[in-house]
């Protein structure tokens, strides 16, 4: 790789994660949320290699884990769908299932039609910001004060410090690229022998 091309990668490669890096936001998580809404408690377990796996305490005594409870494939009689005297269905589709990944639980309403269960009982698993007593729904409010004044980062802050980035990514790259066009002017020539 030539001399030129190293001054360029890195303000172009700075570039494209600037424009790729889009703020996160922050959820809770989908098995969890689904277990409390239907009134039982979650727990994490910690396993002997330290990972974490969810677990819904069910009636009875039953214990199932949180993301099969979530996709329908356990206790399916405890689940949502039941409750509201649907049968319950597993499916495997990105589509349907979105955010949840490929596989999901929907509920079989009785025209036949199919509903992805947390959809259907309205959960939004974007976390609430709060300061102080007071808290903001990101899915409902969208003229959270708390956003804008305690942490600055609106989405149209995040835009403006979005393009001072590009400018300023931009405006390195130039001076890289004419101050390498002036050295390579004012080196000599080297003659063939």
């Amino acid at each position: 790789m030539t001399t030129n091309m190293r001054i360029l990668v890195l303000p172009l490669f700075l570039l494209v994660v600037c424009m790729v890096a889009v703020p996160a936001a922050a959820m809770i998580n989908p098995s969890a949320g689904y277990c409390t809404a239907l009134g039982y408690q979650y727990v994490d377990v910690a396993g002997a290699d330290g990972s974490l796996t969810g677990y819904c305490m069910l009636p009875g005594n039953q214990t199932a884990d949180a993301w099969q409870f979530l996709e329908g494939k356990v206790s399916p009689e405890l689940s949502y769908c039941k409750k509201q005297g649907l049968d319950v269905r597993t499916v495997n589709d990105p589509a349907v299932c979105g955010m949840l990944g490929s596989t999901c639980a929907v509920c079989v309403k009785a025209d036949g039609t199919t509903q992805e269960v947390t959809k259907m009982m309205g959960l939004d698993f974007r976390e609430k910001i709060c300061s102080g007593d007071i808290c903001c729904d990101p899915a409902k409010d969208m003229t959270c004060a708390i956003g804008k004044e305690s942490t600055g980062s609106g989405s149209a802050d995040v835009l403006f410090m979005g393009i001072i980035a590009v400018i300023v990514i931009l405006v390195i790259a130039g001076i890289a690229y004419f101050l390498m066009k002036k050295k390579k002017g004012s080196e000599p020539e080297k003659k063939n022998s």
